[in-house]
């Protein structure tokens, strides 16, 4: 963790995702269903809203459309790095745009931005969302999802 940790254990809680998406339905989508993987959703609608979201909802991951209106995704997590308290939490990029777009490939060089392609299937995505947070030290813990 960066020197500026959040100060209270993490464990003992489900985990925590916060979706960053400015598209209405797709976000509320994301906050209504992600929570039947086992996460506690928050969901933003711009990079305005993040700093607030990031210091009192304190999540363990972030999953964040690359295109939001004004910033972008790289804004986003150049905002997250440099964040006190959550500058190491993981930072899920989901976007439909070319892989090879310029500043998402600036945004895939920092530490702990990963790449989901959209469409993804809610299998792919609860999977990649539990990996990015098993790898993060302090976390909460993952429970098993009952079958």
């Amino acid at each position: 963790m960066t020197s500026g940790s959040i100060p209270h254990p993490r464990a003992g809680r489900a985990p925590r995702v916060l979706v960053v998406e400015d598209h209405r339905y797709l976000g509320g989508l994301l906050r209504d269903v992600l929570p039947q993987g086992g996460f506690e959703v928050s969901l933003v609608t711009d990079t305005n809203g993040l700093e607030m979201a990031l210091e009192t909802f304190e999540p363990d991951v972030i999953l964040a459309d690359f295109r939001l209106r004004g910033e972008d995704g790289l804004d986003l997590c150049r905002k997250v790095r440099s964040h006190a308290l959550c500058g190491d939490v993981p930072v899920i990029l989901h976007t439909a745009i070319d892989p090879r777009n310029l500043r998402l490939q600036e945004a895939l060089t920092l530490p702990g931005v990963t790449l989901l392609l959209k469409p993804a299937d809610f299998q792919t995505m609860v999977a990649l969302l539990r990996e990015q947070i098993t790898h993060t030290p302090g976390a909460a813990e993952i429970t098993p999802i009952p079958n």
